[in-house]
């Protein structure tokens, strides 16, 4: 991902999340000022969370595009979550639930 600074980073694919969603601790890695983006309120199994969308560009095999990632410092969960939001439309997904497998054409 490319705020002021590039940055590797992992995330979950979650297909059942309409955006991504990352943690405090990735948005002070890569510079973003998290208060500055677009506020949003998230619902999910957990309950609700505040938020702000920033749009970052981002790398995922090998293709860049623009998307849009919610940062919460309310987000608490260990890892970040890739939603469908543009990340979707970049790719054929396939998942091979049998093999255990998702792919990205």
């Amino acid at each position: 991902m490319i705020g002021k600074k590039r940055v590797r980073s992992q995330a979950l694919i979650d297909s059942g999340a309409t955006i991504s969603v990352f943690g405090e601790e990735t948005a002070e890695t890569l510079g973003v000022e998290i208060e500055k983006g677009e506020k949003t309120v998230l619902g999910g199994v957990g309950g609700r969370i505040v938020g702000y969308i920033h749009k970052l560009r981002v790398r995922i095999a090998g293709k860049d595009f623009l998307c849009p990632i919610v940062f919460s410092r309310e987000y608490l969960v260990s890892f970040n979550l890739l939603g469908r939001q543009e990340f979707f439309k970049k790719f054929k997904i396939i998942f091979e639930e049998k093999k255990n497998l998702l792919k990205l054409e």
